[in-house]
């Protein structure tokens, strides 16, 4: 059997999809995203950029002593990973949960979980590498009713 015979049926096994293969390089963001205030969201995979259909993944990042509104990102799973800085997430319907983040950090947010995130430091940036189950991002903003909980706006 010839090289090229074995490498003809070596890529028809490949499937169609991983012809597409996407490098891409530092500055080739979208900042045309749904944002929450205090902070930026940068997008680099999504279904508008590279194609995904199921994943979109960008950077967030925070300024010194920012908090972003209160959010969640609808029906999608997000995980995310503290590539540098410190934050603080606090999560629930009231905010009643908090945990500390740190480098290295990953961390899991369920779908429709409200939740803000927090850049306590009065001097350092953070940054998160921030990965979502759906090919376009979404972004929730919530108000806080009047029983403490909060909601999406046409609920409050």
């Amino acid at each position: 059997m010839s090289s090229l015979h074995v490498m003809q049926q070596f890529e028809s096994a490949i499937p169609r999809q991983a012809t597409g293969v996407r490098l891409i390089k530092p500055l080739q963001f979208n900042d045309h995203t749904p944002q929450s205030s205090g902070m930026l969201r940068l997008e680099y995979v999504s279904h508008g950029l590279v194609g995904s259909d199921a994943l979109w993944a960008g950077i967030m990042l925070a300024e010194p002593g920012t908090a972003s509104s209160v959010h969640h990102h609808g029906p999608l799973e997000t995980v995310v990973y503290v590539a540098s800085g410190q934050s603080k997430v606090r999560w629930g319907s009231r905010l009643e949960h908090e945990a500390d983040l740190e480098t290295g950090d990953f961390l899991f947010i369920p779908p429709f979980v409200p939740h803000q995130e927090i850049n306590p430091s009065p001097d350092q940036p953070t940054e998160w590498i921030v990965v979502r189950s759906g090919r376009e991002t979404v972004v929730v903003n919530l108000t806080k009713a009047l029983n403490g909980e909060y909601v999406e706006d046409d609920a409050a």
